[in-house]
């Protein structure tokens, strides 16, 4: 086992190294940064959301929590699970000339967090309405590969954070209807409470 870690070790710092210097170049080193800070926070899929909501009617308001749902749901899993329970060191701790472009994060490395909080709300959006689903899905990709470019993130880093993010999304869409039930039922009980206070 441990020389399969070992193994997997050495092939992503392989890779890690290849992307994040030989695709160097002006361009990238000016809209890498750029595309992470999107990811920052969740901003971009917030952004989306308030649109979707805004313009959608009544479909686009119920993609817009779905998507915020998948997302929260990926970031606890993510940054306040994983994270700590893998505690896997950033690339630029271990690798001397990792080139690193952005600010350094002092929190653990698997999964990327931008990447795994991005595949869930695209996920999700793209269940719903494969048009806006296929540009959210191209997006969250490059956030995801904006990570490795900037020297913050592995490559296995940015799939485990697909996967898990992809995963979160197909979750809340298979159970939506579970979902729809249970803020009927809040809403009832929050019209109840309101009731006994008048």
């Amino acid at each position: 086992m441990a020389e399969i870690l070992m193994g997997l070790q050495v092939w992503d710092s392989r890779w890690f190294l290849w992307l994040n210097h030989n695709l160097q170049n002006p361009f990238f080193d000016w809209v890498m940064p750029k595309l992470t800070e999107l990811g920052s926070g969740g901003f971009v899929w917030l952004f989306l959301a308030f649109i979707l909501a805004m313009f959608g009617k009544g479909r686009g308001r119920k993609m817009a929590f779905l998507g915020i749902l998948a997302m929260l749901m990926a970031w606890f899993f993510s940054d306040e699970v994983l994270k700590n329970l893998v505690a896997r060191p950033r690339p630029f701790l271990t690798l001397a000339d990792a080139r690193v472009l952005v600010e350094k994060s002092n929190r653990f490395s698997f999964p990327s967090g931008h990447t795994t909080t991005s595949f869930a709300p695209a996920l999700a959006f793209y269940r719903k309405n494969r048009a806006v689903g296929r540009a959210a899905l191209i997006l969250a990709a490059c956030i995801g590969f904006s990570r490795i470019y900037v020297g913050v993130h592995y490559p296995l880093d940015v799939l485990g954070g697909a996967l898990l993010g992809a995963g979160v999304g197909l979750l809340v869409i298979n159970y939506e209807s579970a979902i729809d039930r249970s803020l009927i039922r809040a809403k009832g009980l929050a019209g109840q409470i309101k009731g006994r206070a008048h």
